[in-house]
Parts: C-alpha cells; sequence; structure tokens
C-alpha cells in the first residue's frame, strides 16, 4: 500500500523524466517526417517538454564525435508553428547530462561532460525568464549516469564516471527544494552507461553498463527508496551497454546496446526483466542493431512505444503482443545521441544525433502515431 502511495505521489510532484511507462494496446503503425533543421547542430543534448507543451533542447554537442565543440545553448521547439527559437545560454557548457522536469514548470540539468571534465554542478531552467542559473552541487561530478525522478520528489543519481574512465559505484540523492544532495547506499558494482527504470511502486531497476575495469555488465539492481539501498535483481541473458530500456507494465524491456568493441558489435535484440525471476527472457527482436539510443525510445500513452535512434528506421512497440511494427518514412541517417519527445498531442519530437562517420546533424522529424 505505502508503494502504490509513494507512486501516486510521485505522478503529482513531477513530470516524468522519461515518457513513463506502456500501459494499454493500441493501433499499430504511424509515420514520420521532416521537419526544418535546428539552428545548431546538436548530439548527446537533453530535451524535456514543458507545461505550455514546447519542448527545450540544451547543451550537447555541435561538432564532430562531441570530443570538442561543446554546447553552451538551449533551443525551444514550438509544435504549433514547427519551428526553433533561442532559450538562452547554460550556466556551464555540457554534453551527456540528465535533465529532469519538475512540476513548477522548470527544468534541472545534472551533471555530464565539460570542457573541463565531468562536472558535479547542477543548474535549473525558468521558462519565464528563459534563463538558466546554477542550482546546487551533486556530490561527485558525473557523466555517463543516470538520474531518475523518485516519490518524494528528490533524485536518484547513480553511477557514471569521473574522468580517465573511473567507474562509479556510488549514488546521491538530490533535493531540488534545497539544491542539495545526501548520499545512499552505492551500488554493488561500479557502472556507467546503464539504464535507469521507474518501476510502478516507486522503485527503480539499474541494468547492465560497464565495470570499473570497462568489463560490460550482466548484472541487475533495484533501488528501494524506503531503505535507500541497492540490491541484486537478477541476471540479464547478454551483458550490455550503451542500452534502451522501457517500462511495460510491471516488466522491463531492455533493447539493443552494443559489446566490448562497440562499433564492431552492435545488437538488435531485446529481453525481458520480471521481478522474482533469476534471468531475463528474451523480446522482440529489432529491424535494425541500435545502440547510444537511451533517449530514443518512448512510451506512447497507448500500449505502446516508440523506438528509434541509431538507425534510419523506427519501429512501435506493442506490448500487448511485444511485437515490434515498422514505421512508414525514415530519417535518412544511422543518428546516435538523438532525443525522442512525446508532445502534449501525442505526436514525437526527434531531433539531433551524430552519424556514423561522427558528423553531428542538425535535422529533427516529428513522428505522427
Amino acid at each position: 500500500m505505502m508503494r502504490q502511495l509513494a507512486a501516486l505521489v510521485a505522478a503529482c510532484l513531477l513530470l516524468p523524466a522519461i515518457a513513463g511507462a506502456v500501459a494499454t494496446p493500441a493501433a499499430k503503425g504511424g509515420s514520420v517526417r521532416a521537419l526544418p533543421d535546428m539552428p545548431t547542430p546538436r548530439a548527446a543534448h537533453s530535451a524535456s517538454l514543458l507545461r505550455d507543451g514546447t519542448v527545450l533542447l540544451a547543451g550537447g554537442c555541435h561538432a564532430q564525435g562531441c570530443e570538442e565543440g561543446i554546447s553552451d545553448d538551449a533551443v525551444l521547439f514550438d509544435p504549433a508553428r514547427g519551428t526553433f527559437i533561442a532559450a538562452g545560454k547554460l550556466a556551464q557548457p555540457r554534453v551527456g547530462h540528465r535533465a529532469i522536469a519538475l512540476r513548477d514548470g522548470s527544468v534541472l540539468l545534472l551533471g555530464g561532460w565539460t570542457p573541463d571534465g565531468a562536472t558535479a554542478l547542477v543548474e535549473r531552467y525558468d521558462p519565464a525568464t528563459r534563463r538558466f542559473s546554477p542550482h546546487g552541487r551533486l556530490l561527485e561530478a558525473r557523466d555517463g549516469f543516470s538520474a531518475t525522478a523518485l516519490a518524494d520528489g528528490t533524485i536518484l543519481v547513480a553511477g557514471g564516471y569521473a574522468g580517465a574512465m573511473q567507474r562509479i559505484a556510488a549514488a546521491e540523492r538530490y533535493d531540488p527544494r534545497s539544491g542539495r544532495s545526501t548520499a545512499v547506499g552505492a551500488m554493488a558494482t561500479p557502472r556507467m552507461a546503464h539504464t535507469a527504470t521507474l518501476l510502478a511502486d516507486g522503485r527503480v531497476l539499474v541494468a547492465g553498463g560497464s565495470s570499473a575495469s570497462g568489463r560490460l555488465l550482466d548484472r541487475l539492481e533495484l533501488y528501494d527508496p524506503a531503505t535507500r539501498r541497492f540490491t541484486a535483481a537478477g541476471t540479464l541473458n547478454r551483458a550490455r551497454h550503451k542500452h534502451a530500456a522501457v517500462r511495460v507494465g510491471d516488466a522491463v524491456l531492455l533493447l539493443g546496446g552494443a559489446g566490448p568493441r562497440e562499433y564492431e558489435a552492435q545488437y538488435a535484440d531485446s529481453e525481458v526483466w520480471r521481478e522474482g525471476r533469476a534471468r531475463t527472457t528474451p523480446g522482440p527482436r529489432m529491424a535494425d542493431a541500435r545502440y547510444k539510443f537511451l533517449d530514443g525510445v518512448v512510451a506512447l500513452g497507448d500500449g505502446t512505444a516508440l523506438v528509434a535512434g541509431s538507425g534510419r528506421r523506427l519501429e512501435r512497440l506493442h506490448a500487448d503482443a511485444w511485437r515490434l511494427d515498422p514505421v512508414a518514412g525514415d530519417v535518412g541517417a544511422e543518428l546516435s545521441f538523438t532525443t525522442a519527445t512525446r508532445l502534449a498531442d501525442g505526436r514525437v519530437l526527434l531531433a539531433g544525433g551524430y552519424d556514423p562517420r561522427l558528423q553531428v546533424s542538425r535535422q529533427a522529424w516529428l513522428f505522427q502515431p
């Protein structure tokens, strides 16, 4: 009962950091079409739906491979006009950060990589002023980490790396109201490039990633906000990192990712986690192998989810049959680190990314369910 109440409170306090869970069956298919280009190229940025229906695209990189040219600006996408407009400068240039949209309409940017390395700075975007300002700090500077909004309004920040590929097991809970963070129990294994999926009862499933030695992980862990600790939650059939995940009822679907030599081994398979089982079970196979698409999978609120990023084609997951159907049209290139944001009217904005030659894109598209 307490966990059900916690989940209800979460819905009241926060807008989802990701687009929620797959719920009930719906029609298949859909189509995608190109939009006018963004003002500047952008990849590994954040995309957040604001209360007025616009989408904030913040930070990321604009130069080849994201090794230089880290962005310090943001733009707003207006779905009514199909246009992008400037939305101010970040307090700190950053790429690979995480964003959380709050109930008051503001957006937090946490961590990520800057020209000076991993950062602990948190900043807040105020849509009324279109300005970013510092809003406290994390306990650890992190990149390649996860950030998940919890029922009490705090944000679980877990894993990542601090520089020189030093993976982190430490976790913390950041409070947007005070701008302060407190340590919680660490994960059993240091990991980065993992997924963290909010469950219906308010706990968080952490899956995959790479360890301190660079070895890929097949271990899953569950974080319980009541105990502030992680516990073992089974094993993946395939160790993977740079994958994506989406909640499907009481299950979590983990899709794609890559092997240790990621440019040679990208995965098209998926697997399903259910609590109480020692191992995951096979899920549907994607038409394209995909990795670096953490923000490219979004639940549509009708029993389906859109799978995009790291492939020209889009696919639509149907939870009732564990089936993936093709979407009409394509995005013209295999773009990694694209964002997919569900709009208020059910459409999805796809924005940016970089191609296999590491060229960053200005392109954007709209998916119509």
